[in-house]
């Protein structure tokens, strides 16, 4: 009974993660894609394993530069105007296989706010942080969105297909 719980159980956590990954291949992005979280809590932590998301290969994207994790696709750059504490960094609308640490008040040049490192989910690089408060109207726009330093990224596929 044991090993047939155990078995059934891989089996669906298996099942779900190719649901989405389908989706995302399909261009299910955003609304229609299932909350990364509630998804790491319930197969990352329930089961010790963590779950690679892939972006589409078409698509110019972004990619840790230590373990090659897939980061971002290209189209998701609001600014590369940022500099965080190595040097230059991109804000990204959305990242995927990164997880956020503890909120914590920073003066940063733009002024107050309260931001969450952000890790490579799979080699554990500081990778940069996740705006999660903005106290002056004017930055509001950053709320949820994600700084990445460039010496941490590389850029993956689709990069030669767009200069030909």
């Amino acid at each position: 009974f044991q090993h047939y719980y155990i078995t059934n159980n891989l089996r669906k956590t298996e099942m779900l993660w190719l649901i989405e990954s389908a989706q995302r291949i399909l261009g299910m992005r955003g609304r229609d894609m299932p909350d990364r979280e509630a998804r790491w809590e319930r197969d990352g932590a329930a089961h010790g394993k963590f779950y690679r998301d892939y972006l589409p290969e078409q698509n110019k994207r972004y990619s840790c530069v230590h373990c090659q994790a897939h980061l971002a696709f290209h189209d998701d750059i609001i600014s590369k105007s940022f500099h965080g504490s190595q040097g230059r960094a991109y804000l990204f609308n959305e990242v995927v296989n990164v997880r956020t640490g503890p909120a914590e008040e920073r003066i940063l040049l733009t002024g107050r706010h309260s931001v969450a490192d952000i890790f490579c989910a799979s080699c554990k690089t500081t990778l940069g942080w996740k705006y999660e408060f903005a106290f002056e109207r004017s930055q509001k726009y950053k709320e949820g969105k994600f700084i990445i330093e460039t010496i941490h990224m590389v850029k993956d596929n689709g990069w030669d297909l767009m200069a030909q």
